[in-house]
């Protein structure tokens, strides 16, 4: 019969074994799931800023505020850019083909806020906003995150 000791000791290793593999295990997240995790919160963050500039109301101050919230979309869409390689299965694609899709219609929209005067800008920030979010929805709207 073994000795009450042994016993104990060998009870002890099994003990620190199990809890150093147990902390390998689901203690961190993948690089996968992280680069998931930023992507998805860009993807989030774009939708917030086209609900934000959907709702503005058309007058010279709102033009401003429109192309901060187009400057936080483009931000966004890096992200998605530099993450999406890492995103592992579907999202990856549709990740890709979703920023592809709406990085022109975001680069088109900052273009024509950005010329002509205040007043002809001002004028054509409805529709301009109107064709952002249209452009927004056919994008994203495969998007599954």
């Amino acid at each position: 019969m073994p000795e009450p000791s042994r016993i104990r000791a060998a009870a002890v290793a099994v003990a620190v074994l199990a809890l150093f593999a147990a902390s390998g295990c689901g203690g961190s997240k993948s690089s996968s799931d992280k680069a998931k995790d930023q992507a998805c919160s860009a993807v989030s963050d774009i939708k917030t800023q086209v609900n934000d500039l959907k709702s503005l109301t058309v007058s010279t101050d709102s033009v401003d505020q429109a192309q901060k919230d187009l400057q936080a979309i483009q931000d966004d869409l890096k992200t998605i850019q530099q993450q999406a390689p890492n995103v592992k299965g579907d999202l990856q694609t549709q990740l890709k083909d979703a920023n592809q899709a709406f990085e022109q219609s975001v680069s088109t929209t900052l273009q024509s806020l950005q010329s002509g005067s205040l007043g002809s800008v001002a004028s054509g920030l409805t529709e301009a906003l109107t064709t952002l979010e249209n452009s927004y929805q056919q994008a994203f709207s495969g998007v599954k995150c």
